[in-house]
């Protein structure tokens, strides 16, 4: 907010616009204040990039001390109130933004895993590929087994043909269904939850650094839903590309239809919630 609108509501505007102008200030400091931001510069020299504040304590007083008929003190208390209510809700819209966090680091490890586990067969594989000795082969798939085994690599051949290794990844594939069906059941939590804060911020507590708040928190979220989608993308790269010649000559399996939608993550724009006066109630019940 520019230090001229400021000082325009503080000298013109009315003492509901002071009192939005105070409360303004105490939102920036529950959410930006308090994370002041990147230090610039280092020790005597360090300064801060932004303040933590919007008023001084002397404009703050000018604003309370205005307060004087009864409309302006219910004003007054009616933003007290569900400004406090906002704060018992924040902590878990800042936990939902952890949660996905946690399950795109989770899912990309397992993602890593899998395309580590697919390198190393492809090519050991290759390798194998061009000795049709059939002796030496057999030796050489010995020692790729041995050298494998932290993987539970596995021996696998076609009657008729020559070995290969083979790494098991059917664990792996149940973690990251896993992960899928969790993320799925928290973008609708998490969607559900912030758009009735952000009902509620709209309705009845308009605050800027609230709202800025919360759809930073939002877009963090929905970065890490694509985040996670590019990370399935490449879980499932190896597999789809083995089966694209399958999938022109024979109907996909009921089987395999189940598991393409086990890799399924929802869209955050496109999950539908719905936002009751009686959700609204509930939130603004909480800072009694």
């Amino acid at each position: 907010m520019k230090k001229t609108d400021i000082e325009r509501i503080i000298k013109q505007g009315s003492t509901k616009q002071k009192i939005k102008l105070y409360f303004t200030d105490i939102a920036y400091f529950n959410t930006v204040g308090q994370y002041t931001a990147d230090i610039i510069g280092s020790g005597d020299t360090a300064t801060l990039d932004r303040p933590d504040k919007i008023l001084t304590d002397k404009e703050k007083d000018i604003i309370f001390n205005s307060i004087k008929e009864p409309k302006d003190t219910k004003y007054w208390e009616e933003l007290r109130t569900w400004n406090r209510a906002f704060l018992m809700f924040k902590p878990t819209i800042t936990t939902y933004t952890q949660n996905f966090d946690y399950l795109t680091a989770q899912l990309s490890k397992f993602t890593v895993v899998r395309i580590l586990h697919k390198s190393y067969e492809d090519v050991i594989n290759d390798i194998l590929e061009v000795v049709e000795e059939k002796k030496l082969r057999e030796t050489l798939v010995k020692t790729a087994l041995e050298s494998l085994k932290q993987f539970d690599a596995m021996k696998y051949q076609e009657k008729g043909f020559l070995p290969f290794i083979e790494i098991p990844e059917a664990n792996i594939n149940g973690k990251v269904w896993l992960l899928v069906e969790i993320l799925n059941e928290k973008i609708k939590e998490a969607k559900e939850y912030i758009k009735g804060i952000e009902t509620f911020l709209n309705k009845q507590l308009p605050l800027q650094p609230y709202k800025q708040f919360l759809k930073d928190e939002e877009d963090k979220i929905k970065a890490n839903i694509q985040e996670c989608r590019e990370l399935i993308e490449a879980f499932t790269l190896g597999k789809t590309v083995e089966n694209e010649m399958d999938k022109a000559i024979k109907v996909k399996t009921k089987e395999e239809l189940q598991d393409e939608e086990r890799y399924k993550i929802l869209n955050w724009d496109e999950v539908e919630v719905e936002v009751t006066d009686e959700d609204i109630e509930d939130i603004k019940n909480a800072g009694i």
